[in-house]
Formats: structure tokens, sequence, C-alpha cells
């Protein structure tokens, strides 16, 4: 997938620091980083270094038979959440039915608190459902509720059912601080374990600096479902990228090469211009490596850095990087981080 459709960005990972095979490009002498404080988070299955001053903001996808939808969170309490499932379910018997009445098929309690609420996906036949999910979360001392929408089939319907059941149980709070030690996929400040097979999960992380409010930083993890190019097999991309930057004058490629990171194949592209009034620089960096078909243990894996230059609003905020040597090495630093969680 084109990584403008979701401000991609991610990376890879390692494994043993003996088995590292790692591109390291060398920081110029007297090269200062703004950025001196960095920690350690987990994201989905991966860990990843970070400066502590950036906000990140979640997304998940998980896929489920046809669908592709958004797992979201809102603030709440289990009471809450069942008011939440009481609403659409009556929302769903208000809406008439051809044949059954109502779209509403049933409620069901799931574990943790959860509720399961079930109804035809249209009017005119039964030969689909829509499936709505309510998640009570109580983590760092703070009560949320997540919810997801599936779908579901009559032929599949048991084994449906047990799997958005299961998709619930997997929710286990985690503290601020803590890399979870246990096999799972790491949110926001919950981790999944024993997810179902059926659920194929997508994740993208962005971090924004509240003081460099133009610099995005992004992480994407997902499952692919057809085979994707190299950065360098893709006919005209420098161009393209070059083009979508805006800025003016000369397009320069400080890197375009292949950069490993531990066992994992990658390849970078560093691309730098100046603002259209010539006074900064701006740059577009990314790394990606595109995965393997279908499969949740290798998949694409981006990283991206994307900085327009300040904002038009406040010209007076700090900029993240001093120069071009800099950015690199704020680059270097992030992706040279990533690696597979031990445990995951």
């Amino acid at each position: 997938m084109h990584r403008r459709q979701f401000l991609k960005m991610a990376a890879i990972l390692s494994c043993l620091a003996a088995c590292n095979r790692q591109v390291t490009h060398l920081v110029p002498k007297g090269t200062h980083m703004r950025y001196q404080d960095w920690k350690t988070v987990c994201l989905g299955r991966y860990l990843v270094d970070m400066p502590t001053e950036v906000t990140l903001n979640y997304g998940y996808l998980f896929s489920y038979n046809a669908g592709q939808y958004s797992l979201k969170k809102v603030q709440g309490t289990a009471e809450d959440a069942k008011k939440m499932a009481e609403a659409k379910a009556n929302e769903l018997k208000a809406s008439p039915h051809d044949t059954k009445g109502s779209l509403y098929v049933r409620s069901i309690p799931l574990a943790n608190g959860g509720i399961l609420v079930q109804g035809y996906s249209v009017s005119f036949n039964v030969d689909s459902y829509d499936v709505f999910l309510y998640i009570p979360v109580v983590t760092r001392k703070k009560s949320f509720i997540y919810t997801y929408q599936g779908d579901s089939y009559p032929d599949s319907e048991q084994q449906d059912l047990k799997d958005f059941s299961a998709f619930a149980e997997s929710f286990r709070p985690y503290d601020e601080g803590v890399i979870p030690k246990e096999p799972g996929l790491c949110l926001e400040d919950v981790i999944l374990v024993n997810l179902p097979d059926a659920f194929k999960d997508n994740l993208w992380v962005n971090f924004n600096d509240p003081y460099a409010t133009t610099l995005t930083l992004a992480f994407v993890a997902q499952i692919v479902f057809e085979d994707f190019q190299w950065l360098s097999k893709r006919p005209g991309w420098v161009d393209q990228e070059c083009f979508l930057m805006g800025g003016s004058g000369k397009c320069e490629k400080l890197r375009f090469e292949k950069h490993p990171v531990g066992p994992i194949e990658g390849e970078e592209l560093c691309l730098s211009k100046k603002t259209k009034d010539g006074r900064y620089r701006i740059y577009d960096f990314q790394w990606d490596n595109p995965g393997v078909v279908g499969s949740k243990t290798s998949p694409e894996l981006t990283l991206s850095l994307i900085y327009p230059g300040p904002s038009i609003y406040n010209t007076t905020e700090p900029l993240p990087f001093f120069n071009d040597d800099e950015a690199l090495a704020v680059w270097d630093r992030l992706v040279n981080s990533l690696r597979l969680r031990p445990t995951a």
C-alpha cells in the first residue's frame, strides 16, 4: 500500500546482537541532537526507541472475514459500555427487517465485562450480520471502552461468535513504562493476548512533537495481501516523492540505499529540499520492508519522517533539526532501534 495513504512509517527489528547485520552511518563530529532523552515503547509486536517529548497517536485496524474495521477507544466505564450496547440494540430494534421484524438479533455478555450486539446487515435478507463489540478496560487508573465492528455469516456464525468473544477476552492492561513479557500485540495501554488467528492486525502510530508541531514520525506494521515492490524497484518513485514534498529548489537525495536492521532487510530513501522562501530545510525520509504476503510474522514494515518546515501559524517554534546531519542522526537513532519484542 502507498505510504501517503496512512502517513506511513515503520521499520524493523532485530534478534540478538550476535546475529545483527545493520548499516551504521557515522555521525559527523560536532553534530548536535536536540532530542537527547529517549525511551523504549512497545508497538504491536515490536519495540522502538523514541524521544521522550513526542506524543503518540495510535490507529488500529483488524480485518475479519471480508471486513476492514478500526478498533476505537473512548473514555468510559463498564456501565457506560453497557449503555452504549443497549443504545445500539435499541437502534437495531427500531430498524425494520422485511422478514424478521427488526434488524436486531441478540446481545451476548462477554469476558471482562464486554458486550456483543448482533444484527442483520440489511433489511431485505438474512445472508449476513453486523457484530458490535463494547469492551471496557481499566488501565493506568483510567477507564476506557474499546469498540469494534465486524461481520459474520450464517454458515460460520458459531465460529465467528467464538472468535469475537476471544477477541474481547484478549485485552490485558499494562503500566506505562513497562515492556510486556507475555506474547501478544501491544496497543497504547493494553496488550492483546491469545488473539484469534482469524484477526489480521494492522497498526500505525504517529509521533508528534508538541513544540516542533509540523514534524511527524510514523510506524506502520501491516499484513499484506499482494506483493509490493522494494523502494528501489518502484518506477518514478523518487520524482513522485520530490513533487509531493512541495518546497522549492533542488530535491537532494541524502540517501537511497539498502539499510538492513538486524536480520531484516530494508531500503531507505532520504530526501531534502528548501521551503518556498528558501529559509528552512524540509525532509521526507522513509524506510521500508514490503513484507511477505499473508504473513503475521513478516508484515510490511515502514518508518517515515516528514518535516515540511515550521508552521505558518507559528514561525518562531523550535526547529527539530539544525542541519541535514542532525536530521539523519535522529533518523538513524530511530530506525536502528527497531526490533521484534522477544516474546511477541
